[in-house]
């Protein structure tokens, strides 16, 4: 094999890898798998599911007892959202991206328990959790 196109290779690896974990790193919170998180909200009547999709994309399909949000207004009203400031918090949107940047401002804005829906609904949905 010549060396221009095992450098093409490992470029091209590297880049997968780098992009799959580009959200986890500018997060700076765990991400959680959809059972464990479905799991933990059968248990924890106090934990919460925002999603921030769009309100068309959350009309189409949404984990059962999610909370659609838009991302843009997750610091308004701060007052109001105090009591949950302790709560488990799990962000979901489409596939992690929108959530995991979602998560980091919830940290920002003081949330101190917060976690992304590792996959999003895609994997939500194909480890055929509730949706409505």
């Amino acid at each position: 094999m010549d060396s221009p196109l095992i450098a093409v290779a490992v470029v091209i690896v590297v880049s997968f890898f780098s992009l799959r974990m580009i959200p986890r790193l500018v997060a700076g919170v765990p991400f959680v798998d959809p059972d464990k998180v479905y799991e933990h909200m059968q248990k924890d009547e106090n934990a919460v599911l925002l999603d921030v999709r769009t309100p068309e994309e959350f009309a189409t399909a949404h984990a059962l007892d999610s909370i659609n949000v838009q991302p843009y207004q997750l610091g308004d009203d701060l007052e109001s959202k105090r009591a949950f400031l302790d709560h488990k918090v799990y962000v979901i949107c489409l596939s992690s991206q929108r959530a995991a940047m979602s998560a980091k401002n919830l940290k920002n804005l003081g949330f101190t328990n917060v976690s992304v829906v590792k996959g999003g609904l895609n994997l939500w949905k194909k480890r055929k959790l509730p949706v409505t």
